[in-house]
């Protein structure tokens, strides 16, 4: 009869790394990211993460370098959240106060995800406008329910000026009415889809002919070995300059936010 303390692991007998560490061995833990009670929540702070950041990129690729494939440790696949935490616009000396929105999606080769943010005033006159959002505002990976992500993960990060706020409204209710019969779940200003092939059609059909003025276009993708990483409470931030200040210019900063966790893998996965 088997018993603990025998240096023999006998699974028939109860015997585990939680039950008997003695003969089995200590239990596997994921220590490169947060167990995952509790994660769905904003943490309290999160740290800069600079080589994420775009510069004067508008198309490019992160994060080949930093951590390791999941397969390689004892974590399970990561389950995250990105969202839009702020926007800081300037806008030039000339310009006159405008609508801001931002429509943001992302995916992965099967799984893809939309956000468009609400209409929010900027000023001109070279104004410091600082924009904060709630998360249910901004919050475009992740939606539903924190999701594994096992692959690259391609954002694109589009904002516009509007002159016309009605107008500018019946686009963005378009855009959510058909996003919202494609979707699997929707939630305030996000919608989640199984496919990868919906958004880009259905962005582009309900934008074509407004004139609204589109002055951030950035895509980003994040490696697949990065995104334990990116549970620990990361932040970068996607820049756009045009023009002098002095005229009709502008600067613009969306401060990108990541969280999550990972369990601990189990042996048959």
């Amino acid at each position: 009869m088997s018993t603990c303390g025998d240096l023999s692991c006998v699974e028939e007998a109860g015997e585990t790394c939680e039950t008997c560490p003695l003969d089995c061995g200590e239990c596997p833990i994921c220590d490169m990211a947060p167990g995952c009670t509790g994660a769905t929540a904003v943490p309290t702070e999160t740290e800069p993460l600079e080589e994420f950041n775009n510069g004067s990129r508008t198309n490019y690729s992160c994060g080949v370098d930093l951590g390791v494939p999941v397969g390689e440790t004892d974590c399970a696949d990561p389950q995250l959240r990105f969202r839009i935490r702020e926007v800081q616009i300037e806008r030039g000396f000339f310009d006159l106060p405008r609508q801001l929105y931002c429509i943001v999606s992302a995916e992965d080769g099967t799984h893809s995800e939309l956000m468009v943010t609400p209409l929010r005033r900027v000023e001109g006159n070279r104004m410091d406008n600082n924009l904060n959002y709630r998360l249910s505002e901004g919050l475009f990976w992740g939606q539903g329910d924190l999701y594994r992500s096992i692959s690259n993960v391609t954002i694109t990060f589009s904002c516009f000026l509007s002159s016309d706020a009605a107008r500018t409204m019946a686009v963005l209710d378009e855009i959510a009415g058909r996003a919202g019969d494609a979707a699997e779940h929707a939630d305030g200003y996000g919608w989640v889809f199984g496919a990868t092939s919906v958004i880009g059609g259905l962005i582009s059909s309900s934008l074509a002919g407004t004139p609204d003025t589109r002055i951030m276009d950035v895509q980003q993708t994040i490696d697949a070995d990065a995104l334990l990483e990116l549970t620990n409470g990361r932040q970068w931030d996607i820049t756009t300059e045009m023009g002098n200040l002095d005229l009709s210019g502008h600067r613009m900063r969306l401060t990108v936010e990541s969280w999550g966790c990972a369990d601990v893998r189990e042996i048959f996965e």
